[in-house]
């Protein structure tokens, strides 16, 4: 569910949302949600000084947080 949300949220913000991939990884008792974008759509994203990723970060920890998980959010180069 989360990743969805994530996908939803990413693909709103870029250029080529047919480019956006979201995929999870459960590693030592945390989620990893990595993020990948076009090459181009990384600073969008990211935002100004990463304002953007750390207010997506924010509500993901959120969301974990209500369903007792741990949830780390990562953009794959």
């Amino acid at each position: 569910m989360i990743e969805k949300l994530v996908e939803r949220m990413v693909k709103q913000l870029v250029t080529q949302p047919e480019a956006v991939l979201v995929s999870s990884i459960e590693a030592s008792g945390k989620c990893v949600i990595q993020v990948r974008v076009a090459s181009e759509d990384i600073a969008r994203v990211i935002g100004s000084e990463g304002r953007i990723f750390r207010a997506l970060k924010t509500i993901v920890t959120l969301v974990g947080a209500q369903q007792n998980r741990d949830i780390v959010v990562d953009i794959a180069r």
